[in-house]
């Protein structure tokens, strides 16, 4: 009995996605589909296979925790006639 249970516990394994190089307005990005999980670290290679560089993988930069700012603070009053 110990043995179903952990199996129905256990979550099942990420499939890995595949990337491909995108245009988002004017940016170039990577598309993951097919999976979801990327590498930590990509590789980037010139045409005789020498290493270049290697791209690290991070989660999106998140807005700044706090208030949200007061958008009236600055403003212009005009009187209309």
């Amino acid at each position: 009995m110990a043995g179903e249970e952990a199996e129905e516990t256990e979550t099942p394994p990420a499939a890995d996605g595949s990337l491909e190089f995108t245009d988002h307005d004017g940016v170039l990005a990577l598309r993951l589909s097919g999976g979801d999980v990327i590498p930590g670290a990509i590789p980037v290679l010139d045409e005789s296979g020498k290493l270049l560089a290697v791209y690290t993988a991070s989660l999106p930069a998140l807005p700044p925790a706090g208030p949200a700012p007061d958008v009236l603070e600055e403003r212009t009053v005009v009187r209309l006639r």
